[in-house]
């Protein structure tokens, strides 16, 4: 995914062209000056333009009540009453019937990943950060991690390093392996939780969300192809 112009940037969003000069002062919006002008991320412009459509965001609490659900896990998301787990199986059933035909062409991979990351968004704080290339292999081996992100379980291979992190953890792992934000260059991806919230290690369709961040068109594809196995399983077991 490349580049646009400020211009084009502003007519997508609907804005002026001094507010897309704003939100790229303010870091909002992602941008690189190349001699006397400006030109805006196309990823980083997706993102606001689906946060501006993607209505209300669910909160932490329902994306992963929706995650126990899919891995119908009643003890979880029952203790949180009757009332949270039918809606969280309402919710899942919502996501999950669009994705029940198979996974044609761009179009449907666009709307089923819009939906991954408008409902996931809040599961957890997500930080992109970098890391020493030398460091990479310790940093994944860190017992402090609650859940690291099996992307080879995916099918896709990637040196970098993606898991969950309790978020009492969070600055020591930071602080220990001298980890920066990033964006372009980043190679480690942190999904900060609350230090009870349990992160459903095996869950295909938490799997799908973390891949539906990444916001690159294989992550996507493989992202939406879950989405559709665990619809195709959920229909046959008629729920």
């Amino acid at each position: 995914m490349g580049a646009v112009s400020v211009a084009q940037a502003a007519e997508r969003l609907g804005v002026s062209v001094p507010r897309i000069h704003q939100r790229i002062a303010d870091g909002s919006l992602s941008a690189e000056r190349i001699g006397s002008q400006w030109a805006v991320d196309e990823r980083s412009l997706l993102r606001i333009q689906e946060r501006g459509k993607a209505g209300r965001p669910y909160s932490a609490r329902s994306a992963w009540a929706i995650i126990a659900a899919s891995e119908d896990d009643r003890d979880r998301v029952g203790a949180s009453g009757p009332a949270v787990s039918a809606r969280a199986r309402m919710q899942l059933k919502r996501l999950l019937e669009p994705a029940a035909e198979p996974v044609a062409d761009e179009e449907v991979v666009r709307q089923l990943v819009v939906s991954l990351r408008s409902v996931f968004r809040n599961r957890a704080q997500r930080r992109v950060l970098r890391a020493a290339p030398a460091d990479l292999v310790d940093l994944r081996a860190d017992d402090r991690w609650a859940m690291l992100v099996d992307l080879g379980a995916s099918g896709i291979a990637s040196p970098d390093v993606e898991g969950y992190l309790g978020e009492s953890d969070v600055d020591g792992v930071v602080r220990d392996y001298l980890l920066v934000a990033a964006d372009r260059d980043a190679n480690v991806v942190l999904h900060v939780l609350p230090d009870a919230q349990y992160p459903y290690p095996d869950s295909r369709l938490r799997l799908a969300a973390d891949l539906a961040e990444h916001r690159r068109p294989r992550e996507e594809a493989r992202a939406a192809q879950l989405l559709h196995e665990l619809a195709v399983e959920w229909k046959a077991a008629d729920r």
